[in-house]
């Protein structure tokens, strides 16, 4: 029975797994999660990661540790913060498969806050252990600080323990113990439990990460390097590709400028680009849009003089009146019914600083739409009408000979004037269509949105002051709320058509 038994004992040690060994030298990415019971919020799961670099030197093993650690993928460690920084992600992390790439491929840490420590073998190189000495913030001779570093367990499941000291002089001495203790051991990684002084308790993984000479020291500041890795992780983000983009077109808006959507999804990739290289996702946008502006509005000379003796014609034929619903320098304008409008400072249906000297007309779908004054067609939009002011409207852009152009904006699709074209005043160029959010149009957004503009000496678009004809030398300045037309042989301020609402009183 005894002989039995010892096959049975034998058959069961051969089938057995050997225990996987442990050969440290080389770095590794080391990640904690833990729990802070002395925390206001103890429940609360915490991170935090480093690298450590083990290097066999003789009878002694180097054990060195970079705490400021960088990734090219940031996702789900840092967090954009105002001013640009970063800021480290609250609650557990594990890294993606980009991230452990980058694991495996070498980290780059900062050499801000290393310390190392020579540790000697013990028990016949089962455990190795530093002697206690001063470490990093050593100071005046009255405190000392010191930390010991060992490993035991070795080779099978190592556990890692740190105890530091501070104290001596009138100061109360403080010391406490960090473990690391390996329960689990697999090709490359180590997994096991994290302890800091009963206080901090969680686990920790370490993760192989290349050969001794596998660490990259990052030659720019943390912040800055941080920073940019975070905005490389967000730029793979499609809520914020969808942030920049519109944060992108409010931008173009103000300045009157709709590109294409194929356009603007170029710009967009155009500033999450920039943004990465600048750490600044708001200065790429407004250059970007800058140039965009510059761009849309290539025929346009900069610094060009309006000719104020011009007088303009209605954009509509005025034998039938039509509401202003929105005219010069404010954000009040009327519908179609005498109520009031408003709209915010920057929204184009505002007619506040660079929509100052706009005008918006009722105008029922399909009314024929006029040259102003003499021109050349600069820039067709005939895409369909647009759900927002901010969208692409169908417009024409009509290039004057003093380098200003008029604007004519929420037209009917198929425009049938092409760039190059030339126009006389009281040509028909288009039909009404939708002008969207504009103020002072039919309850449908039905009407026209109509301005002459010019290039600013700084690069900027901006409306210009102008007159219409009324007959006289002077001309006139149609006022919101009111209807325009012919009467008495001359355009004037008039009496609604049969059947339209009746102006305010003013």
């Amino acid at each position: 029975m005894r002989r039995i038994l010892l096959g049975w004992v034998a058959a069961a040690l051969a089938i057995a797994p050997a225990a996987r060994s442990v050969e440290l030298q080389g770095t590794w990415y080391v990640l904690v999660h833990y729990q802070d019971k002395e925390s206001p919020k103890p429940d609360a799961w915490r991170w935090e990661d480093r690298v450590w670099k083990f290097e066999r030197k003789g009878d002694q093993l180097d054990w060195t540790e970079y705490p400021l650690v960088i990734f090219d993928d940031e996702s789900g460690r840092f967090e954009s913060a105002r001013g640009g920084s970063a800021v480290r992600v609250v609650g557990a992390w594990e890294p993606n498969a980009a991230q452990l790439a980058d694991i495996k491929d070498g980290l780059q840490v900062n050499s801000r806050g290393v310390k190392s420590k020579s540790l000697r073998a013990q028990d016949g190189g089962t455990a190795w252990s530093s002697s206690e000495g001063a470490g990093a913030g050593a100071g005046a001779s009255v405190i000392t600080y010191s930390e010991h570093w060992a490993i035991a367990g070795m080779p099978d499941k190592p556990v890692f323990t740190r105890d530091d000291a501070m104290g001596g002089g009138s100061t109360e001495e403080l010391s406490g113990r960090t473990e690391y203790r390996t329960s689990e051991v697999t090709a490359d990684e180590l997994d096991g439990s994290f302890d800091r002084d009963g206080t901090r308790i969680g686990t920790f993984r370490m993760i192989r990460s290349g050969a001794t000479e596998g660490i990259k020291t990052a030659a720019k500041s943390q912040q800055e390097l941080q920073r940019k890795a975070t905005l490389r992780a967000f730029a793979s983000s499609e809520e914020v590709r969808q942030a920049v983009r519109e944060n992108l077109q409010s931008e173009l808006a103000q300045r009157g400028t709709t590109p294409t959507p194929e356009e603007l999804d170029k710009l967009t990739d155009q500033a999450i680009a920039a943004a990465t290289r600048t750490g600044s996702a708001d200065d790429a946008t407004n250059a970007l849009a800058r140039q965009a502006t510059e761009l849309f509005y290539s025929f346009a000379p900069r610094g060009a003089k309006h000719d104020d003796t011009v007088r303009y014609r209605l954009p509509f034929d005025p034998s039938v009146p039509r509401l202003l619903g929105q005219g010069v320098g404010g954000d009040m304008g009327y519908d179609l019914y005498g109520n009031p409008v408003s709209s915010p400072q920057g929204d184009p249906a505002s007619h506040l600083g660079r929509f100052k000297y706009g005008f918006d007309w009722s105008l029922p779908l399909g009314t024929p739409i006029v040259a102003a004054r003499d021109g050349e067609v600069a820039r067709v939009i005939d895409g369909g009408p647009a759900p927002t002011s901010t969208s692409r409207v169908n417009s024409i852009f009509l290039k004057h000979a003093d380098g200003t152009w008029s604007e004519y904006v929420g037209l009917e699709a198929g425009i049938p004037v092409q760039p190059g074209q030339k126009v006389r005043a009281g040509d028909v160029i288009a039909k009404s269509g939708a002008t969207a959010s504009w103020r002072g149009m039919r309850g449908n957004g039905q009407g026209l949105h109509f301005s002459v503009d010019r290039i600013d000496d700084g690069g900027e678009p901006e409306t210009v002051p102008i007159r219409f004809d009324d007959g006289s030398a002077a001309g006139f300045v149609p006022v919101p709320g009111n209807f325009y037309g012919v009467s008495g042989g001359k355009v004037t301020k008039t009496e609604p058509p049969p059947g339209e609402a009746k102006p305010p009183s003013n």
